[in-house]
């Protein structure tokens, strides 16, 4: 088994950026009329930091924060490719991107897990108790 290294992305490189999006369509992570090429580009450019997990030159993993870069960082997009899981791939690329955050001196870092990531994050961080999360939905009535 060939090792994974994890890296911070330069998110201004087109070859990666094509990468990345064949993941996330790869994985179901978001509907395929939901993200073309422009917009994963625009989302990896408003990332705070990007990290990628690689098995050679392949991309097989990426996780992204977006911060203010004083304070608070917000995790999401944990993905990994189906064919690298249970590897260890997701807590590398967890624990690499909080360590980067925690060394920007960025202590608030947060995430809502989905029930796949849960096993990974709690690896990490701890389950926060007297918070809730909120979504808030495009609607008419705002």
């Amino acid at each position: 088994m060939r090792e994974i290294k994890i890296k911070q992305l330069c998110v201004f490189d087109n070859s990666l950026i094509e990468q990345v999006a064949n993941l996330y369509k790869q994985e179901k992570f978001l509907d395929e009329n939901e993200f073309n090429f422009q917009s994963i580009r625009r989302t990896l450019k408003n990332s705070f930091c990007v990290f990628g997990a690689f098995d050679e030159s392949k991309l097989v993993g990426i996780f992204r924060a977006l911060s203010d870069g004083v304070a608070d960082a917000y995790l999401l997009d944990l993905i990994v490719d189906s064919s690298c899981r249970k590897r260890g791939v997701a807590t590398a690329l967890c624990k690499e991107i909080v360590s980067f955050l925690h060394g920007q001196n960025i202590e608030w870092v947060v995430c809502i897990s989905t029930p796949e990531g849960y096993n990974v994050h709690k690896k990490i961080g701890t389950a926060m108790t007297g918070h809730t999360p909120f979504r808030f939905f495009i609607t008419e009535a705002l």
